[in-house]
């Protein structure tokens, strides 16, 4: 009966041992996070448009109310949304590759090494409830303590896949 025992913890001690934190495991360690002042948007050709906090502030915005559930606070974000900001980088409709908005993704990075993906359906009215915007204010005001830009996505739950400091929006595509 030990044979067994000691057969199995041989086999699970080595694996065991190599489990890492998701802040120790490569590429992924947060870093203190620096304010965002530009945010990059690159489409999926490769073609690049960075932009400052004035640049998005000159641009049409829309007023959204949600409720951050990691404050417990209802909170009015007002930004461009990001299906507008992909214009200034993708090709028109018709013109570029054929990909379903589907099995497109718009990879969100922070200066603080949080990334977070969401399919350019989830950045279309037209395929989704809510709205996906880069907000530049907050109850009025600019956002200061989140750097420049922040991403909200107003019909998810759980703000998980918001990103403040937001400093890039890069589009790809996934192969089926």
């Amino acid at each position: 009966m030990t044979r067994p025992i000691s057969l199995c913890l041989a086999l699970l001690l080595p694996a065991m041992t190599a489990i890492k934190s998701p802040a120790q495991m490569a590429g992924m360690d947060m870093k203190k996070s620096a304010p965002s002042t530009e945010l990059v948007l690159t489409g999926i050709a490769g073609k690049k448009k960075a932009l400052t906090p004035a640049d998005l502030k000159a641009m049409p915005h829309v007023t959204v109310s949600v409720h951050n559930a990691h404050n417990n606070k209802d909170e009015s974000y007002s930004g461009v949304p990001v299906k507008e900001l992909l214009t200034l980088v993708e090709p028109a409709k018709g013109e570029g590759p054929r990909t379903s908005a589907n099995l497109m993704v718009v990879i969100a990075s922070a200066t603080d090494n949080f990334h977070v993906a969401i399919t350019l359906c989830d950045t279309n009215p037209e395929c989704r409830n809510g709205q996906a915007i880069v907000a530049d204010t907050l109850d009025g005001t600019p956002i200061a303590a989140d750097g420049a830009f922040k991403l909200v996505l107003t019909e998810d739950k759980k703000p998980a896949r918001w990103a403040r400091n937001l400093s890039s929006l890069t589009v790809k595509a996934v192969a089926p």
